[in-house]
């Protein structure tokens, strides 16, 4: 009886000991995609202070007046657009070339 006790307790310990590692894992992850959004951000923020220059003396609220000005988000919205279909067409295209070139080496 005491060593399926002892047992017990040993597979509750490696229980807590996984546990706590699964924690540990998930807040590793969170934090590398904290540090992936804070680049992206940055180099964002970067270029966009790099092209608007006057843009560095806005204030927050000055900002987000400036990037939600009606007809630039739209237009921003429909170039962006444009940008993911045409990236998407180009990743298809490759993805078609690639599997012809695959049918032609067979």
């Amino acid at each position: 009886m005491k060593n399926i006790d002892e047992k017990i307790l040993m597979t509750e310990e490696e229980i807590k000991q996984l546990q706590n590692k699964r924690k540990k894992l998930i807040s590793q992850q969170k934090q590398e995609e904290i540090k992936k959004r804070d680049r992206r951000l940055y180099e964002k923020g970067a270029v966009f202070e790099s092209i608007f220059t006057e843009s560095k003396n806005l204030t927050k609220d000055e900002f987000y007046q400036l990037i939600t000005y009606p007809n630039l988000k739209e237009i921003v919205n429909q170039k962006i657009k444009k940008i993911i279909d045409s990236r998407e067409e180009s990743k298809n295209q490759n993805t078609e070339n690639r599997e012809e070139r695959m049918e032609t080496e067979e």
